[in-house]
């Protein structure tokens, strides 16, 4: 069983012809089901594809 940490995702997502700047706050067990998760929360709300986003930077929360 895993034990869910609290990672604080950035990137930037290509919106229109400009990219945006966005900073994802997401529960996972691990480092690379955060980055899943974020790819595909920006895909289904936004109707982006994974080249359309660029992950910058996953940190993992400490004390939360």
């Amino acid at each position: 069983m895993y034990m869910s940490k609290t990672f604080i995702v950035k990137g930037k997502a290509k919106m229109g012809i400009n990219w945006v700047n966005f900073k994802k706050q997401v529960t996972a067990p691990k480092r690379e089901w955060a980055i899943e998760k974020v790819l595909s929360t920006l895909g289904g709300n936004h109707k982006l594809k994974r080249f359309q986003i660029k992950i910058e930077a996953v940190e993992e929360q400490v004390g939360a």
